[in-house]
């Protein structure tokens, strides 16, 4: 991991994700609904860092997911069997939608940067109880 990573986490207050990278919950929403059998709140948002070369495990969420690129280097993320890529230039999108259940990795591309930063919008809100990591 560069500097410039390295002190993005910091500054950000970062922490290890378990299907890696770095995050942190920026908001969750007071209001709950009823979802996954009991309730969730209505929305939650954590920001995500990948370093370069850096990719999180396949993994999937019972509830939608809104990937934000922020800045730094593209993602290439992986949905279900589509790729799409997150970034600020060229072909690049800047925000992804991952269906519930389905499964999706990240991946940080090679740039100048040395890192990708994006936001991650939950609805209903993400518990880690609806989380589902493979062992990769």
């Amino acid at each position: 991991m560069n500097d410039a990573a390295r002190d993005l986490v910091r500054s950000l207050g970062l922490q290890p994700h378990p299907e890696g990278g770095f995050y942190r919950e920026t908001f969750r929403s007071a209001v709950e609904v009823p979802a996954h059998g009991g309730t969730r709140r209505a929305v939650t948002s954590i920001l995500f860092l990948l370093p370069t070369g850096a990719r999180s495990r396949l993994h999937r969420v019972k509830s939608d997911e809104i990937w934000l690129h922020q800045r730094g280097d593209e993602v290439r993320l992986i949905i279900g069997e589509e790729e799409v890529r997150l970034g600020q230039e060229g072909s690049a999108t800047l925000q992804a939608v991952v269906p519930p259940d389905v499964w999706q990795a990240a991946e940080c591309l090679p740039g100048d940067a040395g890192y990708a930063l994006v936001g991650c919008v939950v609805a209903p809100g993400f518990e880690f109880d609806d989380f589902e990591l493979t062992d990769d």
